[in-house]
């Protein structure tokens, strides 16, 4: 029998996307980001609910893209047309607030939901790291989404170097927005989110609405530049 890659559910007015996933540390291919982006928009346009809650099962929000699946062809799927680039775009855009919550692993596509939600609760043994340097790329797609929160040249030396960032550090630089025991972080997550979304809805809404104001003018046309810059061409051999 199959398993859904994505499970939603709502309690109260707080609703829940779970990536599942577990066996791939939750990595996230084409049909999970498309479920992902799909599952967002519907709570997006859902009267009842005020705020949602993005996790992974099993320990880790994500380990990135899916690196068993075949990569694009370059020459007829631009990133901004790509499942992944679409996925972020809804998260970041989102009419409600998102709140990540973070066990484990986050790397690569993985932080870059952490970024494009509206705030981030980390368990205290969770990780970040942009891992894709070591393979030969800049994570373009990824980085513009931390930047609304963490200085542009903390972001470019976390990309460059692949280091990992424990919980504590993520917090220090604004990459999270709350430190929690480790085990704890969905629990706080539905927390936080329950208390964003105890104000009436069109309250919450304008919230929103003004923050993505804000990010029009102050990170957007990064966005824009980052999602045609973004490339799936095979990097550049080693000089002999």
């Amino acid at each position: 029998m199959s398993v859904e890659p994505l499970r939603t559910d709502v309690t109260g007015s707080v609703g829940l996307v779970e990536i599942c996933r577990p066996g791939r540390r939750n990595a996230i291919d084409s049909a999970t980001a498309t479920l992902l982006a799909e599952a967002v928009a519907r709570f997006d346009a859902d009267p009842g609910v005020t705020a949602i809650v993005l996790c992974g099962q099993g320990g880790d929000l994500s380990s990135g893209a899916d690196v068993s699946e075949p990569l694009p062809d370059p020459a007829s799927a631009p990133w901004r047309q790509t499942p992944h680039a679409r996925m972020l775009r809804v998260v970041r855009t989102s009419a409600l607030p998102v709140v990540a919550a973070v066990e484990g692993w986050a790397l690569g596509l993985g932080v870059g939901l952490v970024g494009a939600s509206t705030y981030a609760v980390a368990g205290a043994s969770a990780r970040f790291g942009f891992p894709e340097a070591r393979f030969g790329y800049f994570p373009t797609g990824a980085v513009p989404n931390v930047i609304r929160r963490v200085r542009p040249d903390l972001v470019l030396r976390w990309a460059l170097t692949g280091r990992h960032l424990d919980a504590a550090e993520a917090a220090a630089h604004a990459l999270v927005t709350d430190v929690v025991p480790a085990g704890q972080a969905l629990p706080a997550a539905r927390e936080l989110a329950a208390e964003l979304g105890a104000a009436p809805r069109h309250v919450v809404t304008a919230g929103m609405a003004w923050l993505r104001q804000w990010a029009e003018h102050t990170v957007r046309p990064l966005d824009d530049w980052s999602e045609e810059h973004m490339t799936f061409d095979q990097p550049p051999a080693p000089p002999d």
